[in-house]
């Protein structure tokens, strides 16, 4: 089935592609049984998980459907052996994922303004998806109920077919690798520091802090909405980001500071109790030659070290990477 599920889902985004510069109303993608996928069951909700606060990406989509059909094949089984959920049960669900939409948007009259449609439409769209997917887990769950395979067991099934039964199986290797992240020293970092520390008295001057991140922000996810990005709480942001976000009040703007992603400038536009919205600028600091040049040196000594079995010279998490081959690689 699974095997199935991924061909199909396969040809079907690269149909996907091939159409995708054309204009449709509205098609049929896949056909299981007596159930439908369309585009626009699709569309929808990949429109949810763009409402999540995850970046687009039209690979996705691919999985999506993937899920789809593996619903639609677990619906039409629940359909044969009467599974049903009770009305309540969906609606509960329903009202449930309206909640964390319409937090994640920052307010019901954001979340429809995103959807282009009214909560209450919108309700009466997802719906019968829900109520399907509810289905479908509980066909799951009823399929799997009784699952209860030990590895003992798996060992015998395996040992009852003869030699000349089982299928080749390619070579495969175990393998150890130590990976090293180039680090800049301060003298390397200062010229990206000194590049959104400009940015930032530009918007002290009077600039526009959303021209700016869309011109100069290197966060992909946020530059094209102007830096914002929507409302958050105290555990979505790293911890240097949060500190900042929480700390300064509407129309504020925070010094640069430096996180895990690079040198950011914050700016913050509203917030409501325990949640900010915020955008900002970020600028990454580049790999340079010559911290290139030290990883790699870095890389050659452990090696070294590994090849004439010196371990007690190694970091421990280094110790701990090695397996039966050796695969150094430098990022």
């Amino acid at each position: 089935m699974r095997k199935f599920l991924v061909t199909a889902s396969g040809l079907i985004c690269l149909f996907f592609n091939v159409q995708a510069q054309k204009k449709n109303i509205d098609k049929v993608v896949a056909v299981l049984g007596n159930n439908i996928i369309l585009l626009s069951d699709l569309n929808q909700q990949y429109a949810q998980y763009l409402n999540s606060g995850n970046p687009d990406d039209d690979k996705v989509k691919c999985y999506i459907l993937q899920q789809m059909l593996a619903q639609k094949l677990l619906k039409q089984q629940a359909e044969i052996d009467s599974v049903v959920v009770e009305e309540a049960q969906v609606d509960e669900e329903v009202e449930k994922r309206m909640r964390y939409q319409i937090q994640r948007a920052g307010g019901q009259e954001r979340l429809e303004q995103f959807l282009n449609r009214s909560v209450l439409q919108y309700k009466d769209e997802i719906r019968p998806d829900i109520k399907e997917q509810l289905i479908s887990n509980k066909m799951q769950q009823k399929i799997t109920q009784d699952v209860n395979i030990t590895p003992i067991e798996v060992k015998r099934y395996f040992d009852s077919y003869k030699k000349d039964s089982l299928p080749d199986i390619p070579t495969e290797f175990e393998v150890g690798e130590i990976v090293l992240h180039p680090k800049l020293t301060k003298a390397e970092k200062q010229k990206f520091y000194d590049k959104i520390d400009a940015l930032r008295l530009r918007v002290k001057s009077g600039e526009d802090f959303a021209f700016l991140a869309k011109s100069y922000s290197e966060d992909t996810g946020s530059a094209a909405e102007g830096g914002d990005l929507g409302f958050f709480d105290r555990t979505r942001m790293v911890k240097e980001f949060t500190a900042w976000a929480f700390k300064l009040k509407p129309g504020e703007m925070s010094p640069v500071f430096e996180s895990e992603h690079g040198f950011h400038i914050l700016q913050v536009i509203e917030r409501r109790g325990e949640q900010v919205q915020a955008r900002h600028i970020l600028i990454r600091p580049e790999t340079t030659p010559a911290s290139l040049e030290r990883t790699k040196l870095q890389a050659d000594t452990i090696y070294k070290n590994i090849v004439e079995k010196n371990f007690h010279s190694l970091p421990l998490l280094h110790y701990i990477l090695i397996t039966r081959n050796l695969n150094i690689m430098v990022v």
